[in-house]
């Protein structure tokens, strides 16, 4: 009895091996992609004080 339950899980351990590695990459670009973002804002925000002193000599 033990052995047919494993076997009815099995299959679903497996989707689960495969689709694991798949949402960690998704997950991971999107985490890259937020940090670029945020790199992007702040990059932004210190040239306009760089711009922003540069016209006022």
């Amino acid at each position: 009895m033990n052995g047919d339950i494993l076997f009815s899980i099995f299959p679903l351990v497996t989707i689960f091996f495969y689709l694991g590695p798949v949402i960690f990459v998704i997950w991971f670009l999107l985490k890259i992609l937020k940090i670029q973002q945020e790199k992007n804002i702040i990059l932004k925000d210190i040239a306009a004080k760089l711009n922003k002193d540069d016209q006022s000599k």
